[in-house]
């Protein structure tokens, strides 16, 4: 881990013409054949040198280790890097030198121990994702979700036995077992079980539905579209009962106490009501365990005072993951969550008034997906239209170099001057860089979440895009498990002819006649100019997804009525819609 190399390279950047070996001895009390020594590989400094040593360069721990292995070190390896012996932990998670030792070790923490995970990736200066990656390298983590997985498939696979009516219980040997190897209760594993599966159960009939069309639905086009649905189902069936030791693990790490739960839920209930986000900040004190699942507000000058904090990216992720969870575990808590939302209601603004009747009249959602549902290209958005662009000159297309950045665009640009072939294998190029970035794209926030709300509830959705069908099909295949199933979800990708791509209404139509849905009484959620244009022309309503105001004036002048900042005022409509119907 401890590079020598690098202290010698952060010496030689130190201030104006490097630092002496003998200025850094002094400064750390050291002599400077130990500096020497630790350059040249002879000797390791301990964790306390190493921190004094990025302390007198001004650079961070990290800096001074060999960081190409970092993927494989454990939580050790991480601690030791970072300049920290046990007992430094210890002290800033306050735990006895055995509770930590366990959890180094084995990825263990104690029952009632909240939020160490989140404590422990706050002192190291890194996210709770990667905090897990370092955690499950450790041997005897990896050696109990074996055991574990063992057990787990034993209680799934019984009670998921057709005409089995019964849900696990604290007195099944199989949770007795999950239960010691996580040091928790066995009432606390039974309840997460129970949810499991019941929630499975609900999956499989809603497989068994669509098999039922698959093999005898009116049309080829009814089987083919059930058969579909049948097996994105049935994969993530296979994705729920795979991750659930991993997910069960991570969780009792990162496990918020009664009060930390209910000041996230707090937060993200409130996401579109800045008002309200005040009035979660008292709940925060005393909760710094929190740190990793807030992040500072963006001023608000329409605010009647500063909102310090509000749910971060992280901090929404848990919420979505771990909802079910937490909601077995500390029922009263989401009793509370639902009279806090309620309180939420008096004086809502008429946008949102109006967002909730407009859902509510419709039958039919559609959904832009780049933008709405994922960052498809993140930030290599510029490096794939470069290489498409290269792509399309080796076909004798042009492309202007001044523009576009975006990787569709590129398509767009050359349609008009290839021939047929020229722009279908341009197309199949676009494609497999489409495809493969979709293997990796990160659902965005709230993403997941409300396909899994509206698939509760009475609409039939789908994905309009002008990116690749087979790319959409990926993201949603792979889509987390835990937030509601997508498999309900059609998709209706780039046209064969290009020039037929939003603004043009070609797709909404489309949709709208395959889906047999009623355009007074459909929505498409966009978060482009394309996308409001095509739904003006097509003659359904459209609701934007914006944060920027630029963005929001734009679709405004488009025609767009509605335009919410985040998904999390969808998912609050379409949430108390179903409560309504249940």
């Amino acid at each position: 881990m401890f590079s020598g190399a690098s202290l010698r390279q952060a010496r030689a950047r130190a201030r104006e013409g490097g630092l002496s070996a003998e200025d850094l001895a002094e400064r750390v009390g050291a002599s400077k054949a130990q500096i020497l020594a630790y350059e040249n590989g002879q000797r390791t400094p301990d964790p306390p040198r190493i921190r004094q040593l990025a302390e007198a360069l001004g650079i961070h721990p990290l800096q001074l280790t060999n960081q190409a292995g970092m993927a494989y070190w454990q939580l050790s390896d991480l601690r030791r890097a970072n300049g920290l012996r046990a007992s430094d932990l210890c002290q800033e998670l306050e735990l006895k030198p055995h509770s930590y030792r366990r959890l180094e070790t084995m990825g263990l923490t104690a029952e009632g121990r909240y939020g160490v995970s989140l404590r422990l990736a706050t002192v190291l200066g890194i996210s709770v994702r990667a905090l897990e990656r370092h955690i499950a390298n450790v041997p005897g983590v990896r050696q109990r979700l074996k055991h574990v997985r063992e057990a787990l498939s034993v209680v799934i696979s019984t009670h998921l036995e057709p005409g089995r009516a019964d849900l696990p219980e604290p007195e099944d040997e199989a949770v007795k077992d999950v239960a010691a190897q996580y040091a928790r209760s066995a009432e606390t594993i039974a309840r997460i079980l129970q949810q499991e599966v019941v929630t499975l159960r609900e999956m499989h009939h809603r497989q068994a539905t669509e098999a039922a069309t698959a093999y005898y639905g009116a049309t080829a086009e009814d089987q083919h579209r059930a058969r579909r649905r049948m097996d994105s189902e049935a994969e993530l069936i296979h994705q729920l009962i795979a991750t659930l030791p991993q997910r069960m693990d991570t969780f009792f790490r990162a496990q918020l106490s009664p009060r930390g739960w209910e000041a996230l839920g707090q937060l993200h209930i409130a996401r579109s009501n800045k008002t309200a986000q005040a009035v979660v900040q008292p709940a925060l004190a005393g909760n710094m365990a929190l740190a990793p699942f807030i992040r500072p507000a963006p001023a608000q000058t329409a605010a009647p005072r500063p909102i310090p904090y509000e749910i971060s990216r992280d901090g929404q992720r848990h919420y979505v993951t771990f909802k079910s969870w937490y909601d077995v575990l500390y029922p009263w808590v989401q009793e509370s969550l639902r009279h806090f939302e309620a309180q939420l209601d008096v004086g809502e603004p008429p946008a949102l008034v109006w967002l909730r009747q407009r859902l509510a009249q419709s039958e039919t959602v559609l959904f832009s997906f780049d933008g709405v549902l994922c960052k498809l290209f993140a930030d290599n958005v510029r490096s794939v239209s470069g290489h498409l662009a290269q792509a399309a000159h080796s076909l004798q297309l042009c492309t202007d170099p001044s523009k576009p950045a975006d990787p569709v665009a590129v398509l767009r640009s050359v349609v008009d001057q290839g021939s047929p072939e020229q722009i279908r294998k341009l197309d199949v190029i676009l494609t497999s860089y489409e495809t493969e970035a979709a293997r990796s794209a990160e659902p965005l926030p709230g993403a997941a979440q409300l396909l899994g709300a509206l698939s509760r509830g009475p609409w039939r959705i789908a994905v309009v895009t002008d990116h690749a069908s087979a790319a959409v099909q990926t993201f949603l295949t792979h889509l987390r498990p835990d937030t509601g199933s997508a498999s309900d979800l059609d998709i209706f990708g780039r046209p064969t002819d290009p020039r037929l791509m939003k603004p043009h209404p070609h797709a909404v139509s489309l949709a709208t006649s395959v889906l047999g849905a009623d355009r007074s009484r459909t929505v498409l959620i966009g978060e482009s100019l394309a996308d409001a244009l095509a739904a003006r022309a097509a003659g359904v309503q459209f609701i934007g997804v914006a944060s920027q105001r630029s963005q929001v004036r734009m679709l405004k002048d488009a025609g767009a009525v509605n335009v919410v900042e985040t998904l999390a005022t969808l998912i609050a409509a379409v949430s108390k819609i179903n409560d309504f119907h249940s």
